[in-house]
């Protein structure tokens, strides 16, 4: 399977020779068991800031002369703060793990791995135009009203901006319509669409915007009413990705005039601790909690599906304090 091509599917052998995460128990010292302390940096998808607040938390209440800096942008940003701006971070954590691979390897990480999962939906609050008529049927219908206000992150920059473009091309298949994608194009003005999912939040809560296309975490993080797409759209099925594959949109590159292809594929996050991390310690103290089962409750927690054992398509490439939590799968 070409590795472009993921669908977050794991083989049982994957999920065999992972074996359980260990306890969280395990994870409050480094390997060699000292105190963890210092600075270290996280840039993060903007859509991981609650789970990652919360594992932040934990981390420095445990090693009190830890201070972890993190810094959330879209995760198009988060990558070219390191390959544009070269500006130095401990770990990386992508909406997208193929942006990981694309855009910092091998200069600037030499491994990833698949960590949890998501899915595209409509939030809105209960004073949005329509709300009570909108459903997965007629939603497409209902933001094309002329007066209705939806808004959508940049896809040239965010996941889930070229996700929701996608997701567009994906309900032309499901619905039979090719207007869909043409149609809600033009109905979505240029200052409707904003950097990241975060700045799409405030909009909605104050009715500046009547819905927006969103992650479904981050619509159930911020308590707003959200319609849930049929599976075939919203790009939260592992079984589907082939049926993903079918649409294709053009993103900007990194060089002015310059276009890359976006397929349809499950929504997968990934993560990868960078080659010029500063302060490795408190890196991986992170990256086991994350993995670990504590850190997968904590994602649960904030309505984020992790993907249990997190896999990478090198499991040899994994530094060995990791293997315990990662499975080796196709990505």
């Amino acid at each position: 399977m070409d590795r472009r091509q993921h669908d977050a599917r794991r083989t049982d052998t994957a999920a065999d020779s992972a074996g359980p995460p260990p306890e969280a128990g395990e994870l409050e010292h480094g390997a060699s068991g000292d105190e963890i302390t210092g600075k270290m940096v996280i840039f993060h998808a903007a859509s991981l800031a609650r789970p990652f607040e919360a594992m932040e938390s934990l981390l420095e209440e445990r090693h009190p002369g830890l201070d972890i800096i993190r810094e959330s942008s879209s995760s198009r940003i988060a990558c070219r703060k390191v390959s544009e701006l070269g500006r130095n971070a401990d770990i990386l954590a992508s909406a997208d793990y193929t942006l990981i691979r694309d855009l910092l390897m091998p200069d600037h990480a030499s491994w990833y791995a698949a960590f949890a999962r998501n899915r595209v939906v409509i939030g809105y609050t209960d004073r949005a135009r329509y709300h009570t008529e909108i459903n997965a049927d007629n939603w497409y219908e209902v933001l094309a009203r002329e007066d209705v206000q939806f808004g959508m992150a940049d896809p040239d920059m965010a996941p889930v901006g070229y996700r929701t473009l996608l997701c567009w091309k994906l309900a032309e298949i499901y619905y039979g319509d090719d207007s869909i994608f043409e149609t809600l194009q033009a109905s979505v003005p240029e200052d409707n669409v904003r950097p990241h999912c975060n700045e799409l939040i405030p909009l909605v809560q104050s009715l500046e915007l009547d819905y927006i296309f969103e992650y479904q975490s981050v619509a159930k993080q911020h308590n707003l009413q959200h319609l849930r797409l049929p599976d075939e759209i919203d790009l939260s099925n592992e079984k589907l990705a082939d049926y993903y594959a079918q649409v294709s949109v053009e993103i900007e590159g990194d060089s002015p005039g310059e276009t890359v292809t976006r397929t349809g594929k499950p929504i997968v996050y990934g993560i990868t601790l960078l080659e010029d991390a500063q302060n490795r310690p408190a890196a991986m103290a992170f990256l086991k909690l994350l993995l670990s089962e504590e850190g997968q409750q904590i994602m649960r927690d904030n309505y984020q599906e992790p993907v249990v054992p997190a896999i990478a398509p090198d499991i040899t490439a994994i530094p060995e304090e990791l293997t315990p939590f990662v499975g080796q799968a196709e990505l």
